[in-house]
């Protein structure tokens, strides 16, 4: 496996609504998680939980444990459905706010609820970057494991946003993570170099309306297929970020 390549251990993906998962051809794909703990799952977000279901799908397909693992969690707006909350709250004067609903607003609530659920002491990253979240979190994580780390977890999530927060979206909620290394000599699947952005001279790639989250299904389906080639990691119009499957043992 060239240096500049990640291998891709294993990867995992959540719908809020599994009949729109099985219309999308993902199977067991629901929201369905062991770790996170019944006092935690009562107070935390549709976007939290599946950030979790798809995370731990990818790490039991990676065979490693969550908590060894720093993390990298993604998503253009976070915990909308709480933040649309506490703005009609405020617009009401329904004072005082809930501290818990603040408390679970912030934009890292769902990877500070992966650290504490799974014990885990390593670094934990929240970004944002709105249609660009997924390549620009996938070129951090190339980024850490040519620099710094071993194995890193990517995790993709976005819930629907109300029509509030944004009018007339059609978005789906849904997730995806991966489980990244740039040291595994012993892994024989497909391997990824850096992203890179790309003109596209008049074409289009993908939706621009579409949920953020979902730039990061075409990398997902390629390594369900086995499919190697260029793969795009954005929708855009003039240009869009890209990555190259390769096989590992090229």
């Amino acid at each position: 496996m060239p240096k500049s390549t990640l291998a891709i251990l294993g990867y995992g993906i959540s719908f809020q609504n599994a009949e729109e998962a099985q219309t999308l051809a993902y199977e067991h794909a629901d929201m369905q998680t062991s770790l996170l703990p019944p006092r935690l799952r009562r107070r935390t977000s549709v976007a939290t939980k599946m950030a979790f279901s798809a995370a731990e799908r990818a790490c039991k397909a990676a065979h490693i444990e969550p908590s060894s693992l720093p993390v990298i969690f993604t998503s253009a707006l976070g915990e909308a459905a709480i933040t649309d909350q506490l703005c009609r709250d405020i617009a009401k004067q329904n004072f005082p706010l809930s501290p818990t609903k603040f408390h679970n607003s912030v934009h890292n609530t769902a990877s500070g609820y992966w650290s504490i659920a799974v014990g885990s002491q390593h670094p934990a990253m929240a970004m944002a970057a709105y249609q660009d979240s997924f390549p620009l979190a996938l070129l951090e994580a190339w980024s850490q494991l040519h620099t710094v780390e071993k194995h890193v977890l990517l995790v993709c999530y976005e819930e629907k946003p109300s029509d509030r927060l944004l009018p007339d979206n059609t978005w789906l909620a849904c997730a995806t993570a991966f489980v990244l290394s740039v040291r595994d000599i012993n892994h024989h699947g497909l391997s990824m170099g850096v992203p890179y952005l790309h003109a596209l001279q008049g074409s289009t790639v993908g939706d621009k309306q579409a949920s953020p989250a979902f730039a990061s299904l075409p990398l997902y389906d390629a390594l369900v297929a086995n499919k190697k080639g260029d793969i795009p990691l954005s929708q855009g119009l003039d240009e869009a970020w890209f990555v190259g499957l390769v096989s590992s043992d090229a």
